[in-house]
């Protein structure tokens, strides 16, 4: 792969340095796929692409804090070079976060709107539009400025580079400039607006879940089944730990909840080191628990419930603010992606707190 795109590239290189006006089919067609994987993904793309514009254009449907971290260090390297940039996201789902929007606000070089996603029409693109001297770099693809999508999920991501006069070009920048004019522009009155919005959503979360897991029954797979009887057969033995390898997309995260379901825990501490992962697992114990006496929250940088059943903590909170809880304060204590378990702050959670079992 690397072989043809230098092929590409150089090709690309003579067709301008013989003053060419458009690029043919032929070099069209050896547009580049970017995938994440082990030896590269997008956040590397995309942060090599910003590092070589002399302008760029965003849009996304989504931005979450996560994502925007990630490319925090690439934006502060471009404010101080002077290089300007044009962020265009949306409400849609209500899945772009207020932080992540506050902490664009803070670069000076980079103007950010809003599309107020409605029922009727909502918002999905993932396009990056980078700026050159005579051409531009455009990527439309998949991936939005979320940490997954950057690093780990299944993307297509297409790039090409195109003249500035080529009416590919002249019809990306055209529609760009068409939607950036249908946007709102992010001010602090806007964010507080949409900040409440989301807290008042996220309040009203569970109770939903709740209501749709009365109408839907979830079963265990062959492999949550399994691991269950197995971590029973455990238990049993007088074990009070365990570890559970599983490939990934294989439902670790419903089979913790289906243990803690079959262990009848009544106070859960859920682990994860992504604020992303977080709210993915506290949806999944959402819809298995059936008990609605059950209160379920979360501990984070931003919100912090104590006075709950089964809390879903990121690392970073909960090592910081340890003595907040007992020792024995749960009786149940699950780590997610236990490999990260031999950091200095997992290791303090885990000689800090005594639960009865520990997955």
């Amino acid at each position: 792969m690397n072989g043809e795109n230098e092929i590409y590239k150089e090709a690309v290189e003579k067709y301008y340095d013989e003053g060419a006006t458009d690029l043919p089919a032929s070099y069209l067609a050896n547009n580049k796929l970017i995938i994440n994987h082990e030896e590269r993904n997008f956040l590397e793309e995309l942060k090599k692409s910003l590092n070589e514009c002399q302008r760029f254009y965003m849009s996304v449907a989504f931005i979450n804090f996560s994502g925007l971290q990630l490319l925090l260090d690439t934006f502060k390297e471009l404010e101080d070079k002077g290089v300007e940039g044009k962020i265009l996201t949306s409400t849609y789902l209500n899945f772009t976060e207020p932080k992540a929007l506050r902490r664009i606000k803070e670069f000076s070089n980079i103007d950010l709107k809003i599309f107020l996603a409605s029922k009727e029409v909502g918002f999905h693109t993932k396009a990056y539009i980078f700026e050159q001297e005579d051409s531009y770099k455009i990527i439309i693809g998949s991936s939005n400025i979320t940490q997954s999508a950057l690093k780990s999920n299944i993307e297509w991501n297409v790039s090409t580079i195109s003249k500035k006069d080529d009416t590919f070009a002249k019809e990306v920048i055209e529609e760009y400039l068409k939607l950036w004019e249908r946007t709102d522009i992010v001010d602090e009155e806007f964010i507080k607006k949409y900040d409440a919005l989301v807290k008042e959503i996220n309040k009203n979360e569970r109770q939903n879940e709740i209501q749709l897991s009365d109408y839907q029954s979830i079963k265990p797979n062959p492999m949550q089944r399994r691991a269950v009887d197995n971590l029973s057969r455990l238990r049993r033995m007088g074990e009070e730990k365990a570890l559970v390898i599983a490939a990934t997309g294989t439902g670790k995260t419903y089979m913790s909840a289906f243990d803690v379901i079959e262990y009848n825990a009544k106070k859960v501490l859920f682990i994860v080191h992504r604020e992303e992962i977080l709210q993915d697992a506290r949806r999944a114990f959402a819809r298995l628990v059936k008990n609605k006496d059950m209160k379920m929250g979360v501990y984070t940088g931003s919100r912090k419930d104590t006075e709950v059943d089964f809390l879903f903590a990121t690392i970073q909170s909960m090592s910081r603010h340890l003595h907040s809880f007992s020792k024995d304060e749960f009786e149940y204590l699950i780590i997610d992606e236990a490999h990260h378990s031999s950091s200095s702050s997992y290791k303090k959670v885990l000689d800090y707190f005594t639960p009865k079992f520990l997955l």
